[in-house]
């Protein structure tokens, strides 16, 4: 396994994407100043919202996504994984671009080469950027189970570790 100039592992599994490598170099310095008045824009990735665990690797999953409706999301907090690995991408999935509510994912790689998913329901923070920030009306049981059932319904095997 390499290790590119961001310090991000690189393999077969794929580097992470340009918008992952920013957010891991800014979102840093903005959680510091954010931090004292109460904001944030680091936070610990709740193991509630874990989904499972996708046995292909990065470039699969975030095709895989694509092919789901997803997007990727550069407006969300850089997650921390319990063990300290840093979120290797952020997705959601809207009915519209105006849709009250989204389903957003977060992944992260592990040392097998596999993804491991996570995933709440949440307002937009297109339509409703401070609840949004706010976490108000946060779904983490519904996100889970949404997201169980989108991989299922499509055929994507993952497995609950």
């Amino acid at each position: 396994m390499a290790t590119t100039t961001d310090g991000t592992a690189s393999d077969e599994t794929g580097a992470v994407d340009l918008t992952t490598r920013v957010r891991r170099r800014v979102l840093p310095a903005l959680h510091r100043l954010k931090e004292p008045f109460g904001g944030y824009a680091i936070c610990r990735q709740h193991p509630a919202e874990y989904v499972g665990t996708i046995k292909r690797g990065l470039d699969a999953v975030r095709a895989m996504l694509a092919d789901l409706a997803f997007e990727s999301e550069p407006i969300a907090s850089l997650k921390v994984h319990d063990d300290g690995r840093l979120s290797a991408g952020s997705w959601v999935r809207r009915e519209s671009p105006l849709a009250t509510w989204q389903l957003h994912v977060t992944l992260f790689r592990t040392d097998e080469g596999a993804v491991e998913v996570f995933a709440h329901r949440e307002h937009s923070w297109l339509r409703h950027p401070y609840k949004h920030y706010t976490q108000a009306g946060w779904d983490v049981r519904g996100g889970v189970e949404r997201m169980r059932s989108l991989l299922s319904t499509h055929g994507v095997p993952f497995w609950i570790e």
